[in-house]
């Protein structure tokens, strides 16, 4: 197994580029639904209002799942022994059930007024469409929590090869879906979309179900005594919270950046573009996205550090690349018009968007590559407080944006975007540097004390 063989042998730049792979891949497929779904929605009846209630929707079930993001961090952490093992699955299954209830409350009662078209300012007609896809989506939480878990205790033996066939099929059945909905034409594209990804989370969810058990096994045979394990659903609090909390923040970015959007010029347009241009730009992220989940399942030492720390810079350099290359050239241009099926116009919205955030993918590998160390030293309090100025800073760029009045919606996004997570990457820069610091002194005075004894 890629742990074990890291763990004896020194981590190789090929052990890790075997691991990482499958892991890269299994985001790239993920982040392949949302233009999918667009692209599906676009080319359907009443594209532009359709698109925009569909990115709505995805936000707030989004900002409404984000507590259980974290399981596969958590499962790849923490669940190593039969006590720990089966103590995360009670509070994964406990914090699914809350989620799915709370989820069903807001639809269906008067809260939906009051967030989506009072503090969101959401037009009606789009509203409209919204409620309807929420309750569509209604299983999300708990067959994404689930799904989570056993792919991080996946991860934690190896197995990343799996966790990639399991993307593969959810991809397979948004698209099939998708087209199904389409050949149909009864159904709304936001409805379409949501179904489409329903039916693929499910899916999943079991492929992943059956596809750890193995792993399962192998975690429930190992008893360790209560003290080396996690010792209670207290502890297990204090390394979850700050990670939900990140999660949580993260995920309200998107609801964040509609309520920005709507307050700049071209509303409309740029609730329609934002999708589009995002699951474009999400697709590229991807590949710097499962960066943290290697570093924690990894990371043993300074020789590993450095190779990890080659590896994130390569990385780095790759996704700007790429993402230049589809944000000015003509490649964006014609992915939005003729693959995502936008109409000249709002391609031209979805384009000038891409340009403002193309230091987004580099970001999104420094956050990654500075998280995973942190999480894997146990100090996740760090990254909640680093995404919660993140926040902090996205609503100040997006109210200054809004009252200077010169920008389109979408690109204000973007620029909100990319200030805002590059001012999240330093403060974790900053975290690490100060960790690294602090090892180095603890090193120096154990030293001198065995010097003078």
């Amino acid at each position: 197994m890629a742990r074990a063989d890291a763990g004896a042998q020194g981590l190789g730049m090929r052990t890790l580029v075997r691991f990482w792979f499958p892991l890269a891949t299994s985001w790239l497929l993920m982040t392949a639904e949302t233009p999918v779904v667009t692209a599906v929605a676009a080319r359907m009846a009443d594209a532009k209002l359709q698109l925009a209630a569909f990115g709505v929707a995805f936000s707030l079930v989004l900002m409404m799942e984000s507590p259980i993001i974290s399981m596969l961090t958590a499962g790849n952490a923490l669940a190593r022994d039969r006590r720990s093992y089966r103590l995360v699955r009670r509070f994964m299954l406990g914090l699914s059930g809350f989620l799915t209830l709370g989820m069903v409350l807001f639809a269906a009662t008067p809260l939906y007024d009051l967030v989506v078209l009072r503090l969101m300012g959401i037009p009606p007609d789009v509203a409209a469409v919204v409620r309807p896809v929420l309750w569509v989506m209604v299983p999300w939480p708990a067959a994404i929590a689930y799904r989570r878990f056993c792919q991080g205790i996946m991860i934690r033996y190896g197995y990343t090869r799996q966790v990639s066939y399991g993307t593969a099929l959810r991809l397979l059945t948004t698209v099939t879906v998708s087209l199904m909905g389409l050949a149909w034409g009864r159904l709304g594209g936001a409805t379409v979309g949501a179904c489409a990804l329903g039916c693929a989370i499910m899916g999943e969810a079991i492929y992943a179900h059956l596809a750890s058990r193995h792993a399962v096994r192998e975690t429930e045979r190992i008893d360790v005594p209560g003290e080396e394990s996690v010792p209670d659903l207290l502890a297990l609090a204090r390394f979850y919270v700050p990670l939900a909390l990140t999660s949580m923040i993260s995920l309200s970015t998107t609801p964040l950046l509609n309520f920005g959007m709507m307050r700049s010029l071209w509303p409309l347009e740029s609730l329609a573009v934002w999708p589009v241009a995002s699951g474009l730009l999400g697709m590229v992220r991807s590949f710097g996205y499962s960066l943290q989940e290697v570093i924690v399942a990894l990371l043993n030492g300074s020789s590993a550090l450095k190779t990890m720390r080659r590896f994130a810079v390569l990385l780095a350099v790759g996704c700007l690349c790429l993402a230049v290359g589809i944000a000015f050239t003509p490649i964006g241009l014609w992915w939005q018009y003729r693959v995502a099926g936008l109409s000249p116009e709002l391609a031209g919205f979805a384009v000038t968007a891409l340009r403002w955030a193309v230091l987004v993918p580099v970001l999104a590998v420094a956050q990654s590559w500075l998280r995973g160390i942190i999480v894997a030293g146990k100090s996740t309090g760090a990254v909640a407080w680093a995404t919660a100025l993140n926040i902090t800073v996205l609503i100040l760029v997006l109210i200054g944006g809004a009252k200077l009045g010169r920008f389109a919606g979408a690109s204000l996004a973007a620029i909100a975007l990319t200030v805002s997570q590059g001012v999240e990457s330093l403060r974790l820069w900053l975290f690490v540097r100060s960790m690294r610091m602090r090892v180095e002194r603890a090193a120096v005075l154990q030293r001198t004390t065995r010097e003078t004894a």
